[in-house]
């Protein structure tokens, strides 16, 4: 393995995705990574290839998690998806696809013990993502060695590891929080972080064994927040929505669009509901005539991709506080999607 470009990076099973190729006799496999792991596509492409006989194909789209199963599986005649980077979703079921984890090889221990001088309270919320996990045990020992009670939550049934975090699902960290004086979370980015931080308004650092930094999200979470409450006070005036609901079978839930739907008939305004894999501001382009969209898709395409569209769009929470049904002082709801199997359905 010490031959693969990825080496000195990140840990990827190769010998177990060799074996579930030739098991189960996929002549034709297809291969799906997210962003930070494509450099490494055309490599792990020629490897399968080599050692199994298969035929190899690259998913070219974006792909966002687990949740984000390429499409294009049986458009090609794969036999077999393999998605890098994530770990599987318990509660979402992909037919024919296996999930490989990319385990970070960087050093955690250095970078928490500086987060931790930066903690108030004793008792640590962790969190952390499928790339970090497998740290759990030397993040924890960091944080008694500096004299912090670290906390571990397990999450619902959309999380398969203990402490671990997705963008649409924080209930790791939310099986924790009336413990916690404040939270860590140990990886790279924004993305998971700020997350959390719109759970709750309690302390929270990040540590990031990537840049080798500790910081905090405050700043960005009080930018969001100012966002939403407009995009909220926008809603309040429309005559017309657009629900938008994605077909992706980790983020499909018409039965939440329908509900929706029924709820802005009730309040007198008219409401269309639009389906599509992947919302992008081109692809929503034929419905900015609407007033407001509302999205049941991944809620961070609400929150973090807000700048990008035209027309204000909010969670199905956001809609109600627009409705009156929710009070703004009474704390900000995220939509997560949970580990309900009636919070999402597969689309048919």
């Amino acid at each position: 393995m010490d031959a693969f470009p990825w080496a000195d990076t990140y840990e990827l099973d190769m010998p177990s995705v060799f074996a579930a190729i030739r098991s189960r006799g996929a002549r034709r496999v297809l291969l799906q990574f997210p962003d930070g792991l494509r450099d490494y596509s055309a490599a792990v492409a020629a490897a399968v290839a080599r050692e199994t006989g298969a035929e190899t194909l690259v998913a070219g789209g974006a792909c966002y998690g687990a949740c984000d199963p390429s499409p294009e599986t049986a458009a090609v005649g794969a036999d077999l998806l393999v998605q890098f980077g994530h770990s599987p979703i318990p509660s979402v079921t992909v037919k024919d696809a296996l999930f490989v984890r990319a385990k970070s090889k960087l050093p955690v221990d250095g970078v928490v013990r500086r987060a931790a001088a930066d903690l108030p309270g004793r008792r640590v919320g962790v969190l952390t993502t499928a790339q970090y996990a497998h740290r759990l045990e030397e993040i924890l020992a960091a944080l008694r060695a500096a004299g912090k009670e670290p906390l571990v939550g397990r999450g619902d049934l959309r999380i398969a590891m203990p402490a671990q975090v997705l963008g649409c699902n924080y209930s790791a960290g939310k099986a924790v929080l009336a413990q916690a004086d404040c939270f860590l979370y140990v990886g790279s980015g924004d993305f998971h972080p700020l997350g959390m931080a719109l759970e709750t308004d309690k302390p929270l650092v990040v540590a990031d064994p990537e840049n080798d930094t500790v910081r905090t999200v405050a700043g960005l979470r009080e930018r969001i927040l100012r966002q939403r409450h407009a995009a909220i006070a926008r809603a309040k005036d429309a005559r017309s929505f657009a629900i938008l609901v994605s077909t992706k079978p980790g983020q499909f839930r018409m039965r939440l669009a329908l509900e929706t739907k029924a709820l802005i008939e009730k309040h007198g305004r008219a409401a269309t509901i639009v389906t599509l894999d992947t919302f992008t501001p081109d692809s929503l382009q034929y419905w900015r005539k609407e007033g407001c969209w509302v999205n049941t898709a991944c809620p961070r395409i609400a929150t973090d991709d807000f700048s990008k569209y035209q027309v204000p769009m909010v969670t199905p929470p956001e809609l109600e506080m627009a409705f009156g049904l929710r009070r703004w002082d009474e704390g900000y709801v995220f939509d997560a999607i949970d580990g309900d199997p009636t919070q999402h359905e597969t689309p048919p």
